[in-house]
């Protein structure tokens, strides 16, 4: 089959490990553990290449694109020794470089207040025009552009929308912003009469907080229980035991950093909330007099010496209450360590190739069950199962009842497709 060209808007860790991940199971074809999926359509995870990417910072931009994933700031950890654009294992194409994006409201003020090794460093040359940049995606003959943003960058993450869609690209939107809430109908129709593919969005991890908070909800409320309360708190760079000795000091990846003020994460409480109430939704449970709560950042500084976590690592704590047979009472607690960058790749990878499967059995507009499978914040929310269901069938090559109506044959609009609209406000702001 024929490669599946990939551009990128957002060299960052998260970028990193997707590129990696693909050049390690390319380097190690027998290893099946950490994919969701082998083949989607015939796609494997070795037809996946990665051919333009885009960022702000001066250390970058104008290099290769091999060479720029491990450039400062990024933090995730190598997966192989080094990015090779040579034939066989790579998955970068030779020729692909780095261009100068807009900053638009990509770098959040107070990322200026950390030195440079650990945030974002502007300087680099002009942005690349509008034009210019949609004839760079076309020249790359770029199939699905994956929005790697920092949290908050709503303008900019509109700007990269419009790119793809004058591009005729598909997009995976990785972060969390209103366009699959408030716009999500406006959006899918734009996607829709220029006969693409999005999945979106926020990504969830492979087995991240969010998964396993939909996981615990969808069991618990399956099980009878009313659930009364959950609250998910996050943090980065902490202590642990035994995990990686930093000798220099470090603080969180730039993800956690860019999140360190309430102004740039809103979206992000949100988008995780949303996972929280999910499952209710779709069981047609109410989720008043719950108290919910997801709390995306806590950062911790890291001082020289110690034993400490990466500072790639995230910890998510969870704290459930609920009540089941005759009143009984059930309290879960739970603590998850992972490493984010990696847990993004894992979901990523399929992604892509559920946009480019589905384009090419003629489905446009937002991809539902890929959404609802890798997304916080989907156009519509579905039980664990059914988004499943939905991707399997993808992969399969099978048209469901659900993408069914979303066929260029059927002249779909927007407004007769489902959408689960959620609040653009948390539980703890006024309505």
């Amino acid at each position: 089959m024929s490669k599946i060209k990939v551009g990128i808007v957002g060299v960052g860790s998260c970028a990193k490990s997707l590129v990696e991940g693909v050049q390690y199971y390319n380097e190690n074809p027998e290893d099946k553990i950490g994919l969701m999926y082998e083949d989607i359509g015939g796609y494997k995870i070795h037809d996946i290449e990665f051919v333009i990417g885009f960022d702000i910072d001066k250390r970058k931009v104008n290099k290769k694109l091999n060479v720029a994933l491990r450039a400062q700031p990024n933090c995730a950890m190598d997966h192989v020794d080094k990015i090779t654009t040579k034939a066989n294992t790579s998955c970068v194409s030779s020729d692909a470089m780095v261009y100068s994006a807009p900053e638009m409201d990509g770098i959040a003020p107070h990322m200026h207040d950390y030195p440079d090794e650990v945030t974002f460093v502007n300087g680099a040359v002009p942005a690349e025009s509008f034009d210019r940049t949609v004839e760079l995606l076309q020249y790359h003959d770029v199939d699905v552009l994956v929005n790697y943003l920092p949290v908050g960058s709503e303008e900019a993450s509109k700007y990269w929308i419009d790119v793809a869609l004058e591009a005729g690209v598909h997009f995976v939107n990785c972060i969390p912003t209103l366009i699959s809430t408030e716009d999500a109908m406006t959006t899918e129709q734009r996607f829709i009469d220029a006969g693409l593919t999005i999945v979106g969005s926020d990504m969830r991890s492979a087995w991240g907080a969010s998964r396993m908070s939909e996981v615990l909800q969808g069991a618990m409320l399956d099980s009878g229980l009313m659930i009364t309360q959950h609250i998910q708190m996050n943090m980065a760079a902490g202590s642990t035991q035994g995990q990686e000795h930093i000798r220099t000091g470090r603080t969180a990846n730039t993800d956690f950093l860019n999140m360190a003020k309430q102004y740039r994460l809103h979206n992000k409480h949100v988008s995780k909330e949303n996972v929280l109430k999910g499952q209710n939704i779709v069981r047609d449970e109410s989720t008043a007099g719950m108290t919910l709560f997801a709390g995306p950042s806590l950062t911790v500084q890291q001082k020289p010496g110690g034993d400490y976590i990466s500072s790639d690592n995230k910890i998510a704590n969870f704290d459930m209450i609920g009540y089941g047979f005759a009143g009984a009472r059930y309290e879960l607690s739970a603590r998850l360590s992972v490493q984010d960058s990696p847990n993004s790749g894992g979901v990523v990878v399929s992604a892509i190739r559920f946009c480019k499967v589905a384009s090419e059995m003629g489905i446009v507009g937002y991809l539902r069950g890929p959404s609802a499978w890798t997304q916080k914040t989907p156009p519509v929310q579905l039980k664990t199962e059914d988004a499943k269901f939905e991707c399997d069938a993808l992969a399969r090559r099978t048209v469901t009842n659900m993408t069914e109506p979303q066929l260029k044959e059927n002249r779909p609009k927007a407004k007769d497709l489902p959408h689960t609209f959620q609040d653009s406000k948390t539980d703890y702001e006024s309505k």
